[in-house]
C-alpha cells in the first residue's frame, strides 16, 4: 500500500548570518540577485522532515584538504508520521579533547602524506550527476514537484532522491510507496536511495532479526527491486544507529547482536537482489560509530548525516574543530577511504535560530552561507570517493528549518547554493 511520504521531524536550529567565504564571498551582485529571481520562481512546496536526529555540522574542511567542496542536493525527505523522531540536538556531545587533523582528498592523506588505499573497492563507481564530478547530487524528497522545483532553484539536474519507507507494518517496508507512479518517481531517470528499518514499529525486536527470523521479508523486498526495475538501488539501513532516538539503535542492544543483526538483512536482500548498494550511516557527532562497522563484505557505501547546529560552522576554526570530530564528515571520509569506500551524506542542511531546539540554546548556524561553502569545498574536494550527497529541505515545525525554497527562510544561504549547484 502507498501510504506517501510524510514528514519526519529533525532537531532544530539557529540562525547567525556570516560572511560568505570562498566562491561565495565572491559572488557578483547580479548572481545573487539572479539566485534570488529563480527562488521566487521556484513556485512548488516542499513539505519534508526527516525521520532521524539531527546532530550539528561535520564537514570537510578546504584547509585540511587541499581542494574543498561541497555537494548539491535539496532535501525534502519525508519520512512516515507514525513514529516522531526525538531530536538529538537537545543533548549536544562534548566536543573530544584529541581530534584528528587530516582530511582525505586522494591517494595521499595531506596530513601526514602518506599514501591511501584506492578509494570504491571492489563496487562499481556512482556515476557523476549535477556539478559535483564523481558523485550523484540530489535531495530529500517524496514527490517528483519537489525534485522538479529543486532542480529550477539550482538550475542543475538532481540525479539522486532519497526517501523514506513507511514503517508501520511489513508491507510498507517489503512493498514501499515509491514507483506507484510518475509523481512516485517511478519514470525518475536517476537513482533511488531508500531508507529502511531493520523491522516494524513495534513489530520485531534485534534479537530475532539478529537470529533471522525476518530473513524471508528481506529477500521478498530485494525482489520487490528487481521487479521494480531498480535492482541498484541504494539501500540506507537503520540510518543513524549511534542515536538513541529509533528503535533500530545499537544503544537498545549489545553491538554484536546490532551488527549481527544487519548483517543477516544485508546478506537476505542480496540474495534476491546482488546489484543491490547498502549505505551504512552514522548521525554526526554522536558516538557508538566506527565501532559498530559491521564489516567491509556487508557495506558498499559509509554515510554520515550533518547539519550545521551542535555546533554551528561560522568560521573556519569551527568549521574544522565539528568536521574532524571523531564522527565527524571529515572522519566520515577518512574511514570510507581506509576501507576502500565511497562515502555519502544522505541528509545535511542549515538549522534556523528560531522554533528549534539548537536555535534556542545558541547552537544554530541559521542563514550562513559558510557551511553551505564549505559543504561544496568538501564534496568537491572528495568527489573521487563521493556515491552521493542529498540537501535536506524542511520547514515542519519543531523541525531544523532547512528549508532554502517553499519557503526561503535562508535566503543568503540559497543564493550562494544557487550560484554553487
Amino acid at each position: 500500500m502507498d501510504t506517501g511520504p510524510q514528514p519526519v521531524r529533525r532537531a532544530g536550529a539557529r540562525v547567525s548570518r556570516r560572511q560568505r567565504s570562498g566562491r561565495g564571498s565572491r559572488m557578483p551582485l547580479w548572481t545573487a540577485v539572479v539566485g534570488a529571481l529563480t527562488i521566487a520562481m521556484a513556485g512548488i512546496g516542499f513539505a519534508v522532515a526527516p525521520g532521524d536526529d539531527g546532530n550539528g555540522p561535520a564537514t570537510i574542511t578546504a584547509s585540511a584538504v587541499d581542494a574543498g567542496p561541497l555537494g548539491s542536493a535539496f532535501a525534502a525527505a519525508l519520512e512516515p508520521t507514525d513514529e516522531p523522531t526525538a531530536s538529538p540536538e537537545a543533548s549536544p556531545l562534548p566536543t573530544p579533547d584529541a581530534e584528528p587533523t587530516g582530511v582525505p582528498t586522494g591517494t595521499t592523506d595531506p596530513a601526514t602524506g602518506q599514501a591511501r588505499p584506492p578509494a570504491g573497492g571492489g563496487a562499481p563507481p556512482v556515476s557523476g550527476g549535477g556539478r559535483i564530478p564523481g558523485g550523484l547530487s540530489g535531495i530529500s524528497a517524496g514527490t517528483l514537484s519537489q525534485v522538479n522545483a529543486w532542480e529550477a532553484f539550482r538550475g542543475s539536474p538532481v540525479t539522486v532522491v532519497q526517501t523514506f519507507a513507511a514503517r508501520n507494518s511489513w508491507n510498507e517496508i517489503i512493498n514501499p510507496w515509491l514507483g506507484s507512479g510518475p509523481e512516485k518517481f517511478s519514470n525518475f531517470p536517476g537513482k533511488w536511495v531508500i531508507s529502511q528499518p531493520f523491522f516494524p514499529n513495534g513489530g520485531g525486536d534485534m534479537a530475532s532479526c539478529a537470529n533471522g527470523a525476518y530473513t524471508e521479508q528481506w529477500k521478498q523486498f530485494g525482489t520487490w527491486l528487481v521487479n521494480r526495475g531498480r535492482p541498484d538501488t541504494i539501500v540506507r539501513l537503520a540510518w543513524e544507529f549511534n542515536g538513541d532516538w529509533f528503535p533500530w539503535s545499537v544503544s537498545k542492544t549489545d553491538p554484536a547482536t546490532w551488527k549481527r543483526c544487519f548483517q543477516v538483512v544485508v546478506s537476505a536482500i542480496r540474495s534476491t537482489d546482488p546489484q543491490v548498494r547498502i549505505d551504512w550511516t552514522i548521525n554526526a557527532h554522536s558516538p557508538n560509530a566506527f565501532e559498530n562497522y559491521p564489516g567491509d563484505a556487508y557495506v558498499d557505501i559509509i554515510g554520515i548525516d550533518t547539519y550545521d547546529h551542535w555546533p554551528p560552522s561560522r568560521d573556519q576554526a569551527t568549521w574544522d574543530q565539528q568536521c574532524n570530530h571523531p564522527t565527524g564528515l571529515c572522519s566520515v571520509i577518512r574511514f570510507a577511504r581506509d576501507h576502500g569506500k565511497q562515502f555519502s551524506v544522505p541528509e545535511w542542511g542549515l538549522v534556523a535560530t528560531s522554533d528549534t531546539g539548537a536555535g534556542r540554546a545558541g547552537q544554530a548556524g541559521g542563514d550562513n552561507p559558510f557551511f553551505i561553502q564549505k559543504m561544496y569545498e568538501t564534496f568537491r574536494a572528495n568527489a573521487d570517493v563521493l556515491a552521493y550527497e542529498a540537501y535536506f529541505n524542511d520547514s515542519a515545525p519543531g523541525n531544523v528549518h532547512s528549508s532554502l525554497i517553499n519557503p526561503t527562510t535562508h535566503p543568503n544561504a540559497a543564493a550562494t547554493y544557487a550560484s554553487l549547484w
